[in-house]
């Protein structure tokens, strides 16, 4: 069920360290972490990261941005909770047809073990993380895989797809600053950011960066699409059907919503969500 959602990442995780974060490389010729700084800065997050912030909905809900009434127009989490559901009830469906009781989900050796290894070496033991030890219920294993899944597929494609979008104008995102920060309200003027923003040079290393990392590959797999056939079992492959048919109906809802609009959100639409991060 996981082996499509990690085709790739071990490659591109590799090829990062080589051209990106290490001595002498793109990160230490335009960024200001340099390539040292931000591994600082994944160890203060990963004093934050919990297993709730990776459940989309909770995550939604702890930042207080759930209700559609009070906040309309918020596509990310609209298109997010749709195709979460929509990975939560296909998880759900696999894992029913494979476990036939909690006894199952329980004696399943290899399983509890990388449930163990992900809490142990993966969030260095720390219980305040939520991250469970183990796992004993099919409604928990299909939430935990939902996370997986949903994580190295939508939550990827939202955040990094649209990195050019974004970063493309160097005021939105300037990837160094030559000056410092400013310490009082209404003092800067316009002759102080432009000194402020990084030269050109560092801003092309930064543009085409962010270019490269907002492509898809060529021999992209979308969320829902599974050419290579690990399961032959045809509860399995009713599932799957299953899957893509709710998948379509959000890429069609999506496209619909976004049809006429000056400014329209996609990042989320099950066409343009690849299964891992292969990028």
């Amino acid at each position: 069920l996981l082996i499509p959602h990690v085709r790739f990442t071990i490659a591109i995780n590799t090829k990062a360290r080589e051209q990106l974060i290490c001595e002498y490389g793109l990160f230490d010729k335009a960024n200001a972490t340099g390539g040292g700084g931000h591994v600082q800065m994944v160890q203060r997050a990963m004093k934050h990261l919990t297993y709730n912030s990776l459940c989309f909905p909770e995550e939604i809900k702890s930042r207080h941005m759930e209700s559609s009434e009070d906040i309309p127009y918020y596509y990310y989490r609209d298109d997010g909770v749709k195709v979460w559901n929509a990975i939560r009830s296909f998880v759900t469906d696999i894992v029913n047809i494979y476990y036939g009781s909690e006894e199952a989900v329980c004696e399943d050796l290899e399983l509890q073990a990388f449930v163990k290894d992900i809490f142990v070496y993966g969030m260095r033991g720390n219980k305040d993380s939520g991250f469970p030890k183990t796992i004993k219920t099919r409604e928990k294993l299909s939430e935990y895989l939902t996370i997986v899944i949903f994580t190295s597929s939508a939550q990827h494609a939202a955040v990094n797809f649209g990195q050019y979008d974004w970063c493309s104008w160097i005021p939105n995102a300037p990837p160094t600053m030559r000056c410092p920060p400013p310490t009082e309200k209404g003092e800067t003027t316009i002759e102080y950011i432009i000194k402020s923003l990084p030269d050109r040079g560092r801003s092309c290393w930064h543009l085409g960066a962010v270019w490269a990392l907002s492509q898809f590959q060529e021999n992209e797999v979308f969320l829902g699409i599974y050419p290579d056939e690990h399961f032959i079992d045809k509860p399995v492959k009713e599932a799957i059907r299953k899957f893509r048919k709710s998948l379509d109906g959000i890429t069609s809802y999506i496209a619909e919503r976004n049809r006429n609009k000056k400014l329209p959100y996609y990042y989320l639409s099950p066409d343009q969500i690849p299964n891992s991060v292969a990028v």
